[in-house]
Formats: structure tokens, C-alpha cells, sequence
């Protein structure tokens, strides 16, 4: 009873006319982050003059407790906010008086079932019994010629009679108390449901201020909850000529904090609501220096797949140490998580100081956006209403209309199907962050893909399955092998065929590629390929230094069967005589490896 009277008063102080069960003051305003999320309360309150202190009561489960924080208006002085939480019991509610007014009766219920199937086995006992001794008895009456067919007749139609009659009462009772039973289950898992949430946990926070005069005034109180998030998710339409792209973005929030959050204004954001306040400690670096050793030389490639290793290691290392676990447990990082930054970024640094000035120049070119350093807010426009559940919510966060270059890309050493794809600037002011895409051509759904970080100002490349109507072919058209003094020189030439069963012609980008030779123990010389590789400058800087071939090819129309538009190209291969091609090393299958997840990174997987 002091506790509820405690509870009253406290809502009363802060001035809320609420039914039993309201939270006091109104949330107004949410910031959305990629864990976590910022809830804002405003409340007004009839202050007195000088020193006193608040209740608000109603925090949510998920709250972290250490990120309290209030702010008042003009004369108002906020001294402290301190958390607490009480377990307490709550009386027997209606509900669980209800379910076990039902349990009874169903109990009761139950047991006069139980009866009447005793009594239905006692009375298939007697019949038995019964049977038992009419049988021999009208044998013995035939036998001496004294049988009454009539009273035998009657006597057997009373036990056939009473033995469907048993067999039928005996279903349904049976029948019934199944059904019984399996209400009782649910009822008492109900039951206990009820009876495990009757001791709640009430979440306070009691907020020590002084007012320099007694009216009404307003403060605000924020905090942190877990349990939320949000994801970037994209719908994508192409129609028509092929030259817009419709893109959709959209927001799936998950917000499962305990608390609805009703008619607020809500930004979603991709920073990080760090609590610790200290930046982070940067150690000195030192290098060394031997004489007459070299490092092994990186290429362009290698060099940035290894510089984005360690970029992603020092945010990592970054984010343990500003991590909410060290606020959580009010205690500070311990010095290894300050340490792990610093080692990894001296590992960059050298890495970048020891890298040929070439290879730093061609990897500025393949570095793409990192969404880590990226922190952008949404404002979503108007009112937002979000409900504590387990399913998600979604929200659209843009709708861009974007000029677009179709084109179909093709990869016949992997799959004779071709693939449609278009090409945009995003030229909006919205920053697109990575996430999965649904892409619908003519209407039709067309497949799922991932869309990487797209800046503003930069292209995007969007994919939107396969192309039924272009098929693509590579065959080895030709294999010569002739011998160079002490050197075997192995020519190779390969054919590609394109069909289009379309009505016009159409672009195709078809990629293929050279082998690679560690250690210059092999030689490799593309030999005049016609037509020319792609001129494109990305394609350029890219992928033709690492053996990736690509052809732009116009396909004529109606191009199929005999008419099917072909060409060839060819390639050498120079070793010693008394050396021949073996299995893949080890080594050459761990490099493809790493280069396959590099790219899928860069393409948002």
C-alpha cells in the first residue's frame, strides 16, 4: 500500500492526469541508430520554489541506465538523475481470477466424466456377464425341446441395443475429455503467464533539481534503450525505354524496448551513440630500417584489399573502446582496447610508407566510400508512430528518380545466361547506404541484389537478372604448342558466340580473363585482341592490370543460330621446356578467395 501511494504521489508531482498504467510526461522525439536509440521526454510539473525531487516512473525494460539525462527550462536547475528499479507484487488481477474460475469448472467437469466411464465399463461388464450366461442356457432349453424364441429373441436385441448405446456414450465421453484436457493445458499455461508477470519491475527515474521559483515548467529527460535498430532496404523499378530508375529507400526498423512510441518525431541516424568522453590515445610510431632488405612489392590490388583489412581493424578496435558495455558496467576501457588501434594503424602506416608511389596512386582510384566513417541523419517528414513487437516496421526514407544507362553484361566462362543491368549517378541529396535491393522490371519481380554505399555524386550499378532472349558461349577454338630454343611457347584461342533474339540491337559487356604467373616463371602476352578491349577508364585502371578481359560488343538483332555474332581472341603462355602446367597451388586458390570477398564487399555483400 506505501509503495502504490509512493507511485501516486510521484505522478501527481509531476503534474500527469493519467489512468493507472500511463507513463508520466509525453515522448516527443526518437534518434534511431544502427543499436540503440535516443528517447527524449518532455514533462511539465507544477514546481515550488527551491529544492525537490521527481518520480518518473514507467521507464522501459531495455533502458540503458547510465545515459540519463534532464534539462530544464529557465530557472530550473538540474542537480542529479538518479535510476532505480523495485520488484513488487501485484494483486490477483481479474484476468487470473477468471482463468481459474475456469480451470474449476473445467475440473469439475472432468471428474464427472471420469464417473460416468466407470459406470460405462461396469455396464459392458454385466452385458458380458449377461451373454455369458444366455448363451448355454437357450443351448440347453433347445436340446431338451423347452426353448421360447420370443423371450430369447428379446433378450438378445436388449444386448446388442445396450451395448451400441454403452459403445456410443463411451465416444463422446472419451471424446470430451480430451478436449477437457487439452483446455485445461492451454488455460494453465496461461495461467502461468500470468502468474510469472504478477511481479513487476518498476523502472524509475527520481530526478534532484531546484527551481528558483514556484509555476508551471517543463524539463526534458533522455535516455538510451537497447533493442532497436534500423537497415537500409531498396526497391528498384525499371520500365519503359530503359533510361529511369526508379529507386525506393526504405528503412526496416526493429523496436523491441519495452515502450511504444507514439506520435514522435523520429530521425533515424547512422552515428554512433558513444558514452565515453575521453578521445581516443595515440602512441608514437617507429620505424626501422635494413640495410640491403627489401620489401616484397605490392601490387595495387593486394595493397588495397590489405588496407581495407586494416581500416576495418582500427574502427573495430574504435568502437570496443568507446563501446557501451564499458558505460553499462560504469567503469572505463581497459588499456588493450586503446592499444589494438594504435597497433593496427601503425601496421597501415608502414604498410603506406614502404608501398611503391605507383601502387598508392592506383589503389586511391579502386578506394570506395567506407559506410563505418559515413553519419548521416534521416528526419522522417511529420509524425511517426512505433509500437514495441517483435515484427519489423518499415519506412520510406526517399523516393529517387534517377537517369540510367541500360546494359547487359555477360560472363560465358561462368554461365551462358546474360544479365540486364543499368547504370546511374546518384544525384540526389540522399547518401545511400549498403543493403539488399528488390529489383522489379516491366512490373515483374526480377530478383534480389545488394547495393554498396552510393555517395552523392557517385554511380551506382544496379543488376536486374537474367535476360532470356541473349545466350553466350565460350569454347578453346584452338590449342598450338611449339618449342623456342629452350622455352615452349603455348598459343591458345578462344571463341565467344552471342545470340540475340531481340528486335534491336543491344550492348553487351563480356568478361573473361588471362592467367596469372607468380614469380616470373611464366610469360603472358595477349596477342592483338578484335576487337579491342574496353577503353572504359575504371575498366582501365582496375581490372585489366589484374587479367580481367572485357569486350563492349553491339549485338545486332535477330543475331541467333547461324547468323550468331562471334569472334576470338588469343593468348600465349612462355615457360621452360622441361616444365609443364600443374594442379592450382594452395596459395593461388587463397588468393581468388580474397579477391571474390573483396569484391563482394565493394558491391555491398
Amino acid at each position: 500500500m506505501e509503495r502504490r501511494l509512493a507511485i501516486v504521489m510521484a505522478a501527481a508531482v509531476i503534474g500527469t492526469q493519467a489512468a493507472a498504467g500511463e507513463l508520466p510526461g509525453k515522448i516527443t522525439e526518437v534518434r534511431v541508430y544502427r543499436g540503440q536509440a535516443l528517447v527524449t521526454r518532455d514533462v511539465e510539473f507544477d514546481a515550488r520554489a527551491g529544492a525537490q525531487d521527481l518520480v518518473i516512473a514507467g521507464l522501459p525494460e531495455r533502458i540503458v541506465p547510465s545515459s540519463l539525462y534532464a534539462s530544464g527550462e529557465e530557472g530550473l536547475s538540474i542537480r542529479a538523475v538518479r535510476y532505480r528499479d523495485t520488484a513488487v507484487t501485484e494483486e490477483p488481477r481479474a484476468e487470473v481470477r477468471a482463468l481459474d474460475e475456469k480451470i474449476e469448472a473445467l475440473g469439475k467437469e472432468g471428474r464427472r466424466i471420469e464417473s460416468a466411464l466407470a459406470v460405462l465399463n461396469q455396464r459392458s461388464q454385466y452385458l458380458d456377464k449377461l451373454e455369458a450366461f444366455v448363451a448355454p442356457t437357450a443351448q440347453v432349453e433347445m436340446t431338451k425341446g423347452v426353448l421360447n424364441p420370443q423371450a430369447l429373441t428379446q433378450v438378445t436385441e436388449m444386448i446388442f441395443t445396450s451395448r451400441d448405446k454403452n459403445a456410443t456414450e463411451k465416444l463422446e465421453a472419451e471424446e470430451r475429455k480430451a478436449a477437457i484436457a487439452e483446455e485445461l493445458a492451454l488455460l494453465q499455461k496461461k495461467r502461468a503467464e500470468f502468474a510469472a508477470s504478477e511481479t513487476k519491475v518498476l523502472r524509475e527515474a527520481v530526478i534532484f533539481l531546484e527551481a528558483a521559483r514556484a509555476g508551471r515548467t517543463r524539463l526534458s529527460l533522455s535516455y538510451l534503450v537497447d533493442g532497436v535498430g534500423w537497415s537500409p532496404a531498396y526497391t528498384v523499378r525499371l520500365d519503359g525505354k530503359r533510361d529511369r530508375l526508379v529507386l525506393e529507400y526504405h528503412a526496416v526498423v526493429t523496436q523491441t524496448s519495452g515502450e511504444d512510441w507514439p506520435d514522435v518525431k523520429l530521425t533515424l541516424s547512422t552515428s554512433n551513440p558513444t558514452m565515453l568522453a575521453d578521445a581516443p590515445i595515440l602512441s608514437p610510431l617507429w620505424i626501422g630500417l635494413a640495410a640491403g632488405a627489401k620489401q616484397q612489392v605490392k601490387g595495387a590490388r593486394e595493397f588495397a584489399m590489405e588496407q581495407s583489412t586494416l581500416n576495418r581493424q582500427i574502427r573495430s578496435s574504435s568502437a570496443r573502446a568507446q563501446g557501451q558495455q564499458h558505460v553499462q558496467q560504469a567503469e572505463q576501457p581497459p588499456a588493450e582496447d586503446f592499444l589494438g588501434g594504435n597497433v593496427f594503424a601503425a601496421q597501415l602506416q608502414n604498410l603506406e610508407l614502404a608501398a611503391p608511389d605507383e601502387v598508392i596512386q592506383m589503389s586511391k582510384r579502386m578506394a570506395g566510400g567506407a559506410e563505418e566513417g559515413l553519419a548521416v541523419d534521416y528526419p522522417m517528414p511529420g509524425r511517426m508512430s512505433l509500437q514495441s513487437r517483435r515484427d519489423q516496421q518499415m519506412f520510406r526514407i526517399a523516393a529517387l528518380d534517377l537517369a540510367a544507362k541500360a546494359y547487359f553484361v555477360a560472363v560465358p566462362l561462368l554461365s551462358e545466361y546474360v544479365y540486364q543491368a543499368v547504370e546511374a549517378v546518384n544525384s540526389s541529396d540522399v547518401p545511400l547506404l549498403a543493403g539488399p535491393y528488390n529489383a522489379y522490371l516491366d512490373g515483374a519481380f526480377a530478383g534480389r541484389g545488394r547495393l554498396p554505399l552510393v555517395a552523392r555524386g557517385q554511380s551506382l550499378t544496379i543488376g536486374f537478372g537474367t535476360e532470356t532472349r541473349l545466350r553466350a558461349a565460350r569454347e578453346l577454338e584452338e590449342k598450338k604448342t611449339e618449342v623456342r630454343g629452350g622455352n615452349q611457347v603455348v598459343r591458345y584461342t578462344y571463341r565467344f558466340r552471342l545470340q540475340n533474339y531481340m528486335n534491336e540491337p543491344v550492348e553487351v559487356r563480356i568478361w573473361d580473363r588471362l592467367p596469372q604467373a607468380p614469380d616470373q616463371q611464366v610469360s603472358v602476352t595477349l596477342l592483338d585482341p578484335k576487337p579491342g578491349l574496353s577503353e572504359d577508364p575504371l575498366y582501365v585502371a582496375q581490372d585489366r592490370p589484374r587479367g580481367l578481359l572485357r569486350w563492349d560488343i553491339q549485338v545486332p538483332a535477330l543475331a541467333s543460330g547461324a547468323k550468331a555474332h562471334a569472334f576470338s581472341y588469343s593468348f600465349q603462355l612462355e615457360y621452360d621446356r622441361n616444365l609443364t602446367i600443374g594442379e592450382l597451388p594452395a596459395q593461388a586458390l587463397e588468393k581468388m578467395k580474397a579477391e571474390v570477398e573483396f569484391e563482394m564487399k565493394a558491391r555491398g555483400y
